[in-house]
């Protein structure tokens, strides 16, 4: 079985440029990362030219280019979904096989290649760099407290329907005291009044009962 790469080529060769370019002394930094288009799940096939993707996994096997590019090497990252990704990157010594590395890179492709039983396979190819590991682990943090489960967009939205509930609970709370209030307050002045009246009812049933003045009687 034959495997089959594709450098070097003119295409190979115009996409290692442009990483180049783009981080010309080694690993991408954060700002750098911000300010780029990054696709994080790439559909492969249908990647546009212009976008970056981001490869995130163990690095499974690191292999020399050899005379074809002497500065640079054959990574095989297995992402978290368990597919294997070939990347080819400038040779980075501090990223030892079995460590996580996450790349950004452009889409390469395909390439055919044997796997270790034998069977020739195609991959997804990336060529690219590194993340620098600080500006990594920054990522990986805020992305799962971004989201456990759902996207940050949900989050947001369900954070504000959950204030747009309690804000109303209060609305509605309030109405319920102020008429509780209200009501109270009108019983309080109706048993004033039944009060009152019955106070000037016993006050006239009183005065009629008095007696007439002795004057009265000795005339």
């Amino acid at each position: 079985m034959q495997s089959t790469r594709d450098w070097p080529s003119e295409r190979f060769e115009l996409l290692w440029q442009q990483v180049v370019v783009a981080a010309p002394t080694g690993p991408f930094t954060i700002e750098q990362v911000a300010a780029m288009p990054v696709i994080t799940h790439p559909d492969w096939g249908n990647v546009p030219a212009s976008a970056w993707v981001q490869i995130t996994g163990k690095l499974e096997q690191r292999t020399p280019m050899g005379s074809v590019h002497p500065d640079g090497e054959e990574w095989f990252v297995r992402t978290s979904e368990g597919n294997p990704i070939a990347v080819y990157v400038m040779t980075q010594s501090q990223y030892p096989v079995g460590s996580l590395v996450s790349i950004i890179g452009r889409d390469a492709g395909t390439i055919r290649l044997a796997d270790r039983q034998g069977t020739l396979r195609e991959y997804p190819a990336v060529i690219g760099r590194p993340i620098e590991r600080s500006a990594a682990r920054e990522m990986q943090v805020a992305s799962k407290g971004a989201s456990v489960g759902f996207p940050v967009g949900l989050i947001a939205i369900f954070a504000v329907i959950v204030l747009i509930g309690a804000w109303f609970g209060v609305r509605v709370m309030a109405k319920r005291s102020s008429a509780m209030g209200a009501s109270r307050i009108r019983a309080v002045a109706d048993r004033a009044r039944e009060r009152a009246g019955f106070a000037g009812t016993n006050s006239a049933s009183t005065s009629a009962s008095k007696p007439l003045s002795s004057k009265s009687e000795n005339s």
